[in-house]
């Protein structure tokens, strides 16, 4: 049985040690569910809950969110001897009882490649020459993905008719500890991958409460670049997402001025990171780390 993303765990939810534990909101799922924009304080080290956020934060950047390889007792060579498995069981039973494909070598090299390309545009054309198969068969294949959990495809908004947009969709894996399995790699991720999971848990979390949230990303041909745009029914938010450790107000340009290119209100802008510290930029743009706002 493949599984669903509801069976991988949120962060909040690997902060708590059991299933029957309660699980408490992250600041973005108050901010979903009560129309409120979060103070989360001057620095994410002064939250009294940093201890077991950061821990939880640590662990989700090496092996993900998946719950059987939480256990404090495992070693690491032991969870990512299972995230090996996965993949493998993913490959030899689960895909091939979903697609009943003959053969999965093109399969295996679309896997491999949409992991050193999560958080990029997608080219079926180009992706289909890398893979040795039909543009048809990519979009077929990346269909399976996507309804096995294992990726999402965010659409490109382009509801604005007197600017340029980009048309193409950007495609994420869904855990950050399978693209370390599919390319059988351990230790540091890259810009791309951290982007992905960033995305990837915020998906996660509107799904579990089910607010009603529709996914973008925006790409203008002048080369503005918003890597996440949540449209409510209320208006939009929009992340821009880093790697950094530290942030200044020039990583957040991109979401200056958004609305004047957007069909609703924007209701707020984040850009989140790995920086400690909390910003105010202008054009209502908070800047904080990741886990501070997610954990």
């Amino acid at each position: 049985m493949i599984a669903n993303f509801l069976g991988e765990r949120t962060l909040p939810e690997i902060r708590t040690d059991g299933w029957n534990d309660s699980v408490n909101n992250s600041h973005f799922q108050d901010l979903l569910e009560n129309e409120i924009i979060p103070s989360p304080g001057p620095s994410f080290m002064f939250d009294n809950q940093f201890a077991s956020k950061n821990q939880s934060w640590n662990h989700y950047l090496k092996f993900g969110g998946y719950p059987a390889i939480i256990d404090r007792g495992l070693t690491d060579d032991e969870r990512y001897d299972w995230l090996k498995d996965y993949v493998r069981t993913y490959l030899e039973r689960d895909i091939r009882d979903l697609a009943s494909f003959r053969e999965l070598e093109p399969f295996i090299k679309l896997q491999r490649y949409l992991a050193l390309n999560t958080a990029n545009l997608i080219n079926y054309s180009s992706i289909a020459n890398q893979a040795g198969v039909t543009s048809g068969t990519v979009q077929r294949y990346i269909n399976y993905f996507e309804i096995s959990y294992q990726v999402i495809t965010l659409s490109a908004w382009s509801r604005n008719r007197s600017k340029r947009l980009v048309k193409a969709s950007k495609i994420h894996y869904l855990d950050n500890g399978i693209i370390q399995a599919v390319l059988q790699k351990r230790g540091g991720i890259t810009g791309n991958e951290f982007e992905s999971l960033v995305i990837a848990e915020i998906y996660k979390q509107a799904r579990i409460i089910q607010k009603l949230v529709t996914f973008f990303h925006l790409r203008t041909h002048d080369g503005r670049e918003v890597d996440l745009l949540l449209e409510l029914p209320e208006g939009y938010l929009a992340f821009e997402i880093k790697m950094a450790d530290s942030v200044r107000e020039n990583d957040a340009r991109h979401l200056f001025d958004l609305e004047e290119i957007l069909d609703k209100p924007l209701l707020h802008s984040y850009l989140l990171s790995q920086d400690n510290k909390v910003r105010q930029f202008r054009n209502n743009v908070t800047a904080l780390h990741a886990a501070h706002f997610l954990g």
